[in-house]
């Protein structure tokens, strides 16, 4: 097994950790690189302007006192810098200094005018020497002067904000490999513990979920996110079994009384006319059974995104009309008043043909389980409160019982515990389905008598 340590090294944390170190300390060297150079320049440039200065008030001397003046004065400083930074020269014209605190004049001067630099040995001709920053000047009668200062000092000065810098660079450095290499590992640990989980769950535990640390971060989120997903998919595999459980029990029994009925025809005496009842029956079944997976089908297409592709603008009002005539000859036949109202042009964005299906189940249930004499009503508004367009589909008969208002919207479950009444238990399953995938919200109260069903379309699918 690879050690925790490699594989920390290995993790995208750290290499982006040490990724951004390297564009750090690129910048840092950069900026070293700048205030080492702008310092060493301001430095100079101090140097100039005092070695400027002083040229140009010995040149002032020589003209008001002469060459016996200006050694006098060259004298006295000489004797005041007690540092030895400052370097004075007076050439005569055969070559033989004057003046000053220069054996010679310096062979890199040669005869040049103006700013120069050079080196002075220092006894013995051991070491590198100090670097002078010198200006070079002609006087009258022929007269050579030099006026210098030393670099020693910028050059310490460079030295020591070099080494600090250095040694600040190389300290963040340390710490960027060190934070890195913690952040890292505390990266590490909440993966691991991720994929602790995942594995678990991989496993056969769909019980667990991701810790969320309280922190608020990415990782959090994804933690959410994801126990939002396992949360999803342990409904639906518990509504898989469920759905398994009751398929098997609401398909058994009409596969055999289609059984029953084919061993009575071809155990009894040949008669066409009993051939022909029992194919009737047996169609009867037949239409059943396709009805119930049709359904299953119409749901799980109504539960799959790509629907989504197809919505168009639906004039909800002209649709719950239609549906409204489709149903009003049940209506008549078992003696119920179906009513219906709506306001002029509510629009939604949606499908149209499961917007339609989830109508007739709503309203199909509303007449089939309203006593004769009772009625149906079938409204289509925009909603006053928050917008939106409201389709609401009210009857007189039952209801359903509080307790039961959650469960009766899951497949193939029934009020009737018998299993006796028509039906297949997919009707307010297919219309749970289409509400959610068109974002609207689906209520079930009690209509005093009765069941009221509630069909609210939010802003985002409603349109103007």
């Amino acid at each position: 097994m690879r050690p925790a340590s490699a594989s920390l090294l290995r993790t995208t944390t750290f290499r982006l950790a040490l990724s951004y170190l390297g564009i750090f300390t690129v910048s840092a060297v950069a900026l070293l690189v700048l205030v080492s150079w702008s310092t060493t320049m301001y430095i100079e440039w101090q140097v100039q302007e005092t070695v400027e200065a002083e040229a140009n008030g010995l040149s002032e001397v020589y003209r008001d006192r002469d060459l016996v003046g200006l050694s006098e004065i060259i004298g006295q400083r000489i004797r005041q810098d007690m540092d030895g930074r400052s370097t004075y020269l007076v050439m005569g014209l055969d070559g033989v200094p004057l003046a000053g605190n220069l054996r010679a004049w310096p062979s890199e001067v040669g005869s040049q005018l103006g700013w120069v630099r050079f080196r002075i040995m220092p006894v013995g001709g051991l070491g590198p020497g100090a670097e002078v920053l010198a200006q070079s000047y002609e006087l009258a009668d022929g007269y050579r002067l030099l006026v210098g200062r030393s670099l020693a000092d910028a050059k310490r000065v460079k030295s020591a904000i070099n080494r600090a810098l250095g040694w600040g660079l190389a300290l963040t450095i340390l710490l960027g490999v060190v934070g890195g290499y913690f952040t890292s590992r505390h990266m590490l640990q909440r993966v691991e513990q991720m994929s602790r989980t995942a594995r678990g769950i991989f496993g056969g535990d769909m019980s667990q979920r991701m810790t969320l640390s309280g922190s608020d971060d990415e990782f959090d989120s994804l933690a959410e996110s994801f126990n939002e997903m396992m949360d999803e998919l342990e409904r639906l595999l518990e509504g898989i079994r469920t759905v398994s459980d009751n398929i098997a029990h609401d398909l058994r029994t009409p596969l055999n009384r289609l059984r029953s009925r084919i061993d009575l025809v071809l155990l009894g005496t040949p008669d066409c006319d009993g051939y022909r009842r029992t194919l009737e029956e047996t169609l009867a079944e037949a239409d059943n059974l396709l009805a119930t997976f049709n359904a299953i089908l119409t749901i799980s297409h109504a539960e799959s995104a790509a629907r989504l592709e197809r919505f168009q603008p639906v004039d909800l009002a002209q649709l719950a009309a239609d549906v409204v005539e489709l149903y009003e000859p049940l209506a008549e036949e078992k003696e119920v008043v179906l009513s219906y109202r709506a306001e002029p042009g509510p629009m939604v964005k949606g499908d149209r043909h499961l917007l339609f299906q989830a109508m007739a189940n709503l309203v199909d249930n509303a007449v089939k389980y309203t006593p004769p004499k009772g009625f149906v009503t079938v409204a289509v508004t925009a909603a006053q409160a928050g917008g939106g367009v409201e389709l609401v589909v009210a009857d007189s008969g039952p209801g359903v019982p509080e307790e039961a208002r959650e469960s009766v919207l899951e497949r193939f479950v029934r009020l009737d515990a018998t299993r006796t009444t028509p039906g297949n238990g997919l009707g307010l399953s297919l219309v749970k389905a289409v509400a959610r995938l068109h974002g609207a919200s689906l209520v079930l109260d009690d209509a005093h008598p009765g069941l009221e069903v509630r069909l609210k379309f939010p802003m985002t699918t409603a349109m103007s």
